[in-house]
């Protein structure tokens, strides 16, 4: 629940753009982007800068397109969520169907709005709850770090915020993870990836596998076993990022766009074809239903087609 701050309620707002179940993280990143950049000193964001570093990051992070990833969309339509500005807007030379021409683009700026940034710089507690929001509701925790590593951000401490704008406290609950399925996840799957077999313990304890989610926790994948298996940290990140997947049969997939030092590459698609160990005994194994979900670009996949062959 959001309570008496209007940029977070924006921000958990967010106007996003929708296909079926896809939703494009396009502004999120950009927000990213520009809270960073502010934090840094640096208030404004010219076009160009967000269309050379947005743009990886959409390649990396947003669920794949059958065209291009438009990085100039996020920055002209963001204005509309009361988040930020572009000062030229008014004065841009547009296309016949209403949007900016290019060359106008590539020589504008933009930057939060005056006040959110204002609120941001006076209380960093805002800024950390605003980044948590944007993290939590849009991309799966196993690519937070890499995410704030890409856009220069630190990791948020706390997802609490005290005396915002109005002086209420403010707090934010994102959508909470139930603390029981990695531990459901990982004894279904013996502590053993469910792709290489890797298990290892020390002392009676177990290291070195996590609980992936199949369909995103933010996007709305419940925490049940059924939507999950256990998996060495690389292999869960390379899910996540959609660099593999599973068919119906629960075979791994691999996208042809994964390259790499050679080793490294030969050891991901070495899997290509392979079946993932089935949980144990009296437990649902992956469900048909989130893996297609995870696999099909209509469904909200994420999935970089296309597949090698089988």
């Amino acid at each position: 629940m959001l309570q008496a701050n209007p940029y977070l309620e924006r921000i958990h707002q967010l106007n996003v753009n929708r296909s079926g179940e896809r939703r494009a993280p396009h502004k999120p990143l950009l927000l990213l982007m520009a809270i960073a950049r502010l934090l840094r000193g640096e208030r404004e964001l010219p076009f160009k800068e967000v269309e050379s570093t947005l743009k990886p990051l959409l390649i990396s992070y947003a669920p794949p397109v059958q065209a291009r990833h438009q990085p100039e969309l996020p920055y002209w339509h963001l204005r509309s969520d009361g988040l930020w500005d572009i000062p030229q807007a008014d004065s841009l030379p547009l296309q016949a169907g209403g949007f900016p021409r290019m060359a106008a683009l590539r020589a504008s700026a933009g930057h939060l709005t005056s006040d959110f940034a204002a609120a941001l710089l006076a209380n960093p507690d805002l800024a950390q709850a605003a980044i948590r929001i944007l993290l939590d509701d849009h991309f799966p925790e196993s690519l937070h770090e890499d995410i704030l590593a890409s856009v220069g951000l630190e990791w948020p401490e706390s997802t609490e915020v005290d005396r915002i704008a109005d002086g209420d406290r403010v707090t934010y609950s994102a959508r909470r993870r139930d603390p029981k399925f990695r531990q459901e996840v990982l004894r279904a799957y013996e502590h053993r990836c469910a792709v290489t077999g890797f298990q290892i313990a020390l002392g009676g304890s177990y290291f070195g596998c996590e609980a992936a989610h199949v369909q995103w926790h933010a996007y709305g994948g419940p925490d049940t076993v059924e939507n999950g298996f256990a998996v060495e940290p690389t292999l869960h990140k390379l899910f996540d990022a959609g660099a593999w997947t599973l068919t119906d049969a629960r075979r791994v997939l691999v996208s042809a766009e994964l390259t790499g030092a050679d080793e490294t590459v030969q050891r991901i698609r070495s899997l290509h074809g392979e079946v993932i160990r089935a949980p144990l005994s009296g437990t649902p194994a992956v469900s048909v239903e989130y893996i297609r979900w995870h696999r099909e670009e209509e469904l909200g996949g994420v999935f970089k087609h296309p597949a090698l062959p089988l």
